[in-house]
């Protein structure tokens, strides 16, 4: 009877505890839940065309015309149609999550907003369950343990990177969750671990299919697993079961991209290496070339991946992630002696990955990094970060501490510190968001309707323009990318495509001075009509120069 008491007794401790396990990551999920979701009622539009891209696409695929999109805004890879289909060089789980609920709420950026806050809330747990498993490595004390993890989550619900990333659907937050998620399932399957190879093998094919920097994930679970003293066949078997895994779940869109584009890897990436400026992305006929790379001369391209490390150290890092990743490097540095404790760690796999990916879009796309490429892949560089944050400080807390004789623990001090200094940026930088956004929408909006208060334009047929993803939404109507190249090459894509004008927006500060006025004709809207004070140039382009 007494056995059976004890064994009950037991039984309801080990329930207790579960459930308090349980409670936690599920608590910091609804933490993160609640901040990401304010994201939605401030900002009310996308703030660059690259998630006005992700949006657009979703809403096609919410439509059902599958993942294509209206506008071009690349020619680097053939065929060039329109419509368009999408995703030549960018990845198409992130259009794939944003139209999840588009049926159900409206084809709309609020929706794939909501759609990013659900799944990025995850980014909370995740970081808890990493700081736990460092602060354990590291031996803390169980209260410090406790106190690390929590406090890690709680940073990560608040930190700008991650609220900012719903305000601005596209990549960077579902690389950062599956990203996250795959440097927690490493170190298992590293050991051997036969359903951590699985899941491993699942979480880095559907990062592929978020952002192809999940290679470099796929190279730090080598290191991983050799440094867990896998050799020869046996790290073969681990590595291969993995990258098989991954390739299944990519195979699909590998297909897909046989079919539509004749290779499964876009051949823009190799491109994007060879741009001696940014603009060049939207090349028509002047495409980036390796002679014409190379004979930019070797102190121009270092000065090139220089000013790309600065840009990804200050522009992505530390600008953006403010206070926690300036302690978290400060923390990496100072801590480098306790780098064996936590070595194989979901931490040392999150730090080795965002040393490759700052490295790699520094050294191989020096030019095309300066307009994101290391920024939305620095996601689960940021978790990292933000865990070294929360134990650096609560280190230096406990030195305090000693230091000063205090009485009282105060083991909550550092994390309440590091929210208390990040809260204020968040809010900060999701306001500034939110009127930039605000603006940008107005702005799009009156060029729309200077568009179409021009009689004269055939609206029906393409438009030649730099904001082509925005005024295709706006106007209902396919849109093309303006050139840096000059006049002729925008009436050889005129000719193209049967585009009947430009529209230039000049808060984007686009060049059309020198067009031929003989095949350029400066278009104005009616007197006090709509978009009458748009500050934009619509040039119709005669017939018999297209």
């Amino acid at each position: 009877m007494m056995s059976a008491t004890v064994v009950g007794s037991d039984l309801a401790a080990r329930s207790r505890v579960r459930l308090t396990t349980l409670a936690v990551p599920a608590a910091l999920y609804l933490v993160a839940l609640a901040v990401q979701a304010a994201v939605v009622l401030i900002v009310p539009f996308t703030l660059n065309e690259g998630s006005a891209y992700y949006v657009a696409v979703a809403r096609n695929i919410a439509a059902g015309r599958g993942p294509v999109i209206d506008a071009l805004w690349s020619y680097a890879t053939p065929p060039l149609t329109l419509p368009r289909n999408a995703f030549e060089l960018w990845q198409p789980l992130a259009s794939y999550l944003a139209a999840a609920p588009m049926r159900v709420l409206g084809p709309n950026l609020s929706s794939a907003q909501v759609a990013f806050a659900l799944f990025g809330a995850l980014i909370a747990p995740l970081t808890w369950w990493i700081a736990a498993d460092a602060a354990k490595r590291l031996a803390l004390p169980a209260d410090r343990q406790r106190v690390v993890a929590i406090g890690a989550g709680l940073l990560a619900a608040f930190a700008a990177p991650f609220v900012l990333a719903v305000a601005v659907p596209d990549s960077t937050l579902p690389f950062a969750v599956l990203g996250t998620a795959a440097c927690v399932a490493m170190p298992a399957a590293a050991r051997g671990n036969p359903r951590a190879v699985v899941v491993l093998g699942l979480l880095l094919g559907f990062a592929y299919l978020t952002r192809m920097e999940a290679v470099y994930l796929g190279a730090v679970f080598v290191v991983l697993a050799w440094g867990a003293g896998a050799r020869g066949p046996q790290l073969l078997a681990r590595v291969g079961s993995v990258a098989l895994i991954g390739a299944l779940v990519a195979l699909p869109w590998w297909l897909r991209n046989v079919a539509v584009f004749g290779t499964p890897m876009p051949g823009q990436i190799v491109q994007n290496m060879f741009l001696t400026r940014n603009d060049q992305i939207f090349a028509f006929l002047d495409q980036p070339t390796p002679g014409a790379f190379l004979a930019q001369g070797p102190l121009n391209i270092a000065h090139n991946i220089g000013s790309a490390a600065l840009f990804n150290l200050f522009g992505v890092l530390l600008v953006p992630g403010t206070v926690v990743a300036a302690v978290g490097l400060a923390t990496m540095i100072a801590g480098r002696g306790q780098r064996s404790a936590v070595s194989g760690s979901p931490l040392a796999a999150l730090l080795v990955y965002g040393a490759m990916a700052f490295a790699a879009t520094a050294i191989l796309f020096p030019v095309a990094t300066l307009w994101g490429t290391f920024a939305h892949a620095a996601g689960p560089l940021f978790v990292g970060l933000t865990v070294l944050a929360v134990l650096g400080a609560d280190a230096f807390v406990a030195r305090v501490r000693q230091w000063r004789h205090w009485s009282r623990a105060n083991l909550w001090l550092a994390p309440a510190a590091l929210v208390a200094l990040a809260l204020p940026l968040t809010l900060v930088e999701v306001a500034s968001a939110g009127q930039q956004a605000s603006a940008r929408k107005a702005q799009v909006n009156a060029a729309a309707a200077y568009v179409r208060s021009n009689p004269a334009l055939d609206t029906s047929a393409p438009l030649i323009t730099d904001q082509p993803i925005w005024l295709s939404d706006a106007l209902g109507v396919p849109a093309l990318a303006l050139p840096d190249e000059g006049a002729q090459s925008v009436l050889q894509l005129a000719r193209t495509f049967g585009a009947s004008a430009v529209v230039v927006s000049q808060r984007d500060g686009t060049a059309v001075t020198g067009f031929s006025t003989s095949c350029f004709t400066n278009v104005a809207p009616p007197q006090g009509g709509a978009g009458a004070t748009a500050e934009v140039t619509v040039l119709s382009i005669a017939e018999d120069c297209r």
